[in-house]
Formats: C-alpha cells, structure tokens, sequence
C-alpha cells in the first residue's frame, strides 16, 4: 500500500509540477540536445478568390479597463476545403497604461497570429485560440505545441491550461494561453531525430 500512495504522490507531484515550470527558449531548428528540429505548421494554400484575403482585426482598448477581441473567420483553400481559424484574446483590467489599439492578424502562411502593437504587460492577457483544417497527416499529437515566436527566430514554450489536438479533422486549440507581451503566438511540429 506505501508502495501505491508513494507511485502516486510522485505522479501528482511530478504532474502539477510541470505547469509551474519557467517559460523555456529553444532555438526553432536545433534545441540543446541537438535531436528535435521544429517547424512551423502551415497553413493550406487559399485557393485562387481568396488569394488576396488579410484577416486582421484592430480595438481600441483602454489598459485600465481591459477588454475581449475575438476574430473568427475563414477562407477555402485550393482543394476546396475551408479552413477556419478563431482568436479570442481577454486583456484583464491594469493590463497596461493609457488605451492602446490591439490589433491582430492571422499570419498568411503558418497557423499563427501576430499581436500589435508589441509591448509587454503588467497582468497576463489569456488567449484561446484555434485553426480547423490543416494538412495534420502523418504528425503524431505529442510532437505539437503551441509556441511564442521570437523575432530572431526561436521559439518560447508559454503556460497555457492545455491544448487539443485532432489529427483527422486538421484541428488545434489552445487554451488559455498565458500572454505577458506581444509578438506571434503560433503551432510548431517538433520532429525528434530528423523524422
């Protein structure tokens, strides 16, 4: 019976120790270890009506108060299927000084979003996310996440409460990611061992 409490006790430790880890940086092709390489998910072609389509969003909020953006659109790709995406970004109230015009945009090419203007905040903004009809074939759910995209090109793992992942469907959502600054937030697929 110690034996079991014990087993226990260390899996429940370990798991919620994992979700109060500090926040990692690894380079987007090679991390320490030099054994995963990432690479962001794209996005599928938009098909030749929606070729010119830029799904952006802007709202003035006032840091004082805080406030709620939610994007939800699609476009269909050149297969003829739809690809959907929704952003729904919560700013809480002292977030930051003054009002600022938040502007988001759906990035043309990967599953991610850019978040303007950049800046960093003094309470965590909570992001729920999702795309639905990406190409996830052959990816295995455990080689994806969802990641803060440095400008010099490396990756930032962030606390989030979880995420879901639906192979078959093309689907990937994140929820309540943990936002203290802007920039793109978006999907890697880590491949370890060069597969």
């Amino acid at each position: 019976m110690k034996t079991i409490l014990t087993v226990l006790m260390f899996a429940i430790v370990f798991l919620f120790g994992c979700d109060t880890s500090n926040d990692l940086t690894v380079n987007p092709a090679v991390d320490n270890s030099n054994t995963q390489v990432f690479k962001l998910i794209p996005l599928p072609k938009k098909s030749a009506l929606w070729m010119d389509s830029v799904f952006t969003i802007s709202q003035l909020i006032d840091g004082s108060v805080g406030g709620r953006i939610i994007m939800a659109n699609y476009y269909i790709s050149e297969t003829g299927d739809s690809v959907e995406f929704e952003v729904d970004l919560r700013i809480p109230a002292g977030a930051f000084q003054g009002s600022e015009t938040i502007t988001i945009t759906v990035d043309s090419d990967s599953a991610a979003v850019h978040f303007y203007p950049e800046m960093v905040f003094a309470e965590e903004l909570r992001l729920f996310q999702s795309f639905e009809g990406l190409n996830l074939e052959n990816m295995q759910t455990g080689t994806i996440d969802f990641v803060y995209m440095c400008n010099d090109g490396s990756i930032e793992l962030i606390k989030k409460n979880g995420t879901q992942i639906v192979v078959p469907q093309g689907i990937v959502r994140v929820q309540n990611a943990k936002l203290l600054h802007f920039s793109k937030y978006g999907w890697i697929r880590k491949h370890i061992n060069g597969n």
